[in-house]
C-alpha cells in the first residue's frame, strides 16, 4: 500500500504524487478506500481517484537510477520492430506501450526517430500515427526517467541516447 507523499507511476497519467488515502463514496456506492493522486505534469490540475485495491495492482514505485541504466542497456539488445504496414505497426506499438516493457519501448522510440529521419531525408512528412505513438512513448519513459535522474527533458533524452550507444572497447572498436 502507498502512503501520502509517495511518488508512483500511473499507467495512463504517468508520474503522480499520492496526495491522500481516504474513504470515499461515489454515486451512492458504498464507501471504499481511494488513493487521491495528483499527476506530476506542471500543467496538470487534475486529480485522479484510484481505488486502493485496484491501485495496489496497477500503480508502482518509480524505477531506481540503476534500473533505468539497466533498461537502457537492455534496449540495445532488442530486435528492431519496424513494421511496414502502418495499421499493423500502430497495433503492435500500442500493445508494446501497454506492456510496459521499457527496454522494448526505448528501442521502439529509437526506431521511430530513425524512421522520421529517413522520411525527412526523402522529403516526406512523418507518419501521423508514428508521431502519436512516439509522443505517448516518450511521455511515458522520459517523464519517469527525468524525475528519477533529476534531469530536464532535453537532458534526459541526451542521457538515454548516450547510454544506449554501444561502448567502445580499448582499441576504439565498438563492442556491445
Amino acid at each position: 500500500m502507498f502512503i501520502t507523499g509517495d511518488t508512483v507511476m500511473h499507467p495512463a497519467e504517468g508520474v503522480c504524487t499520492v496526495e491522500n488515502v481516504t474513504s470515499m463514496s461515489f454515486s451512492g456506492m458504498p464507501a471504499r478506500m481511494y488513493y487521491v493522486l495528483h499527476p506530476a505534469t506542471e500543467k496538470s490540475s487534475a486529480v485522479v481517484y484510484m481505488p486502493v485495491e485496484r491501485g495496489d495492482a496497477v500503480l508502482r514505485r518509480l524505477l531506481s537510477r540503476e534500473d533505468i541504466l539497466a533498461l537502457i542497456r537492455a534496449s540495445r539488445e532488442q530486435e528492431d520492430i519496424y513494421i511496414a504496414d502502418s495499421r499493423m505497426r500502430r497495433d503492435a506499438y500500442t500493445k508494446l506501450l501497454a506492456s510496459g516493457d521499457y527496454a522494448k519501448i526505448i528501442r521502439m522510440i529509437a526506431i521511430l526517430h530513425e524512421e522520421r529521419e529517413r522520411r525527412a531525408a526523402d522529403g516526406r512528412k512523418p507518419c501521423a500515427t508514428d508521431e502519436a505513438i512516439l509522443t505517448q512513448a516518450e511521455r511515458l519513459v522520459h517523464q519517469e526517467f527525468s524525475r528519477v535522474l533529476g534531469l530536464s527533458l532535453p537532458d534526459t533524452i541526451a542521457f538515454i541516447r548516450r547510454q544506449a550507444e554501444p561502448a567502445p572497447d580499448s582499441d576504439g572498436a565498438l563492442i556491445g
